[in-house]
């Protein structure tokens, strides 16, 4: 069943309808920054939207609601409570 709504992209009101999705892959995106964490991002879809409106190629415009999902794994001197080690 369609559901027609408005949605608000920048300051136009455009008319859409809600359409269903199913995930087809959602990869996590994997990154070591310089303390030696590693810092996983994955983006997951929430809702689809088609527009009545068309891009300069004629396709159709799409509005994509979506969170971010994040995970953090460090190295055990960097968590809370451990203790230091001191150089000498």
């Amino acid at each position: 069943m369609e559901e027609r709504t408005k949605i608000k992209v920048g300051n136009a009101d455009l008319d859409a309808t809600r359409i269903g999705f199913k995930a087809i892959k959602e990869e996590w995106n994997e990154y070591q920054v310089a303390d030696g964490t590693i810092i996983k991002l994955k983006l997951v879809v929430t809702d689809v939207f088609k527009t009545d409106d068309y891009d300069q190629d004629l396709n159709p415009i799409y509005v994509v609601k979506s969170s971010n999902v994040m995970s953090v794994s460090s190295p055990e001197h960097l968590k809370k409570g451990a203790t230091k080690v001191q150089v000498q």
